[in-house]
């Protein structure tokens, strides 16, 4: 059934035209808004910053470690090779340890190699050794006292639970 009104036809449809003068004209109206927004804030940022006296740098500057902060980059950090050639070269020369004492290093390759052939010092000229923690501060450096005994462990009874 069709109702009286309807003819069947559908209504007529506008045509899908965008004024693109219009849309040109916003665009660059926007953009000319926003360089003369950032022209006015860099002048203004120069001009302020000009009545501003600039901050002396600080004398740690330039240096290889502030504090406990490495400054240097690690592609051109040399230290630690450096370091290591004199470790190295310390290693591998002679000089005095204790002079009052009459101590001497010699190079370990050659203290080494007189140990290997059973060279040992006399036992009345070697220094006694020091205390075996005492190096790391364990419980047998001067000073220190020694650590508490741990508890006894009690395993789980049988099936893992505890009581």
């Amino acid at each position: 059934m069709s109702h009286p009104h309807d003819s069947g036809a559908h209504p007529r449809s506008e045509n899908d035209h965008v004024d693109s003068r219009s849309v040109l004209l916003v665009g660059f109206g926007a953009l000319a808004i926003f360089i003369l927004a950032g022209a006015a804030t860099v002048g203004w940022i120069r001009h302020s910053n000009a009545a501003t006296p600039q901050a002396a740098l600080p004398a740690e500057v330039g240096q290889s470690k502030i504090g406990l902060v490495e400054q240097q980059l690690f592609d051109t950090q040399l230290r630690g090779a450096r370091d290591a050639a004199a470790q190295r070269a310390h290693l591998d020369g002679t000089g005095w340890v204790d002079r009052k004492a009459g101590v001497l290093h010699i190079p370990i390759a050659a203290a080494m190699e007189l140990v290997a052939q059973g060279v040992r010092v006399p036992a009345g000229l070697a220094p006694p050794p020091p205390p075996i923690g005492a190096a790391n501060g364990g419980v047998d450096a001067p000073g220190a006292t020694p650590a508490a005994a741990p508890a006894p462990v009690t395993p789980f009874p049988p099936g893992g639970k505890r009581p």
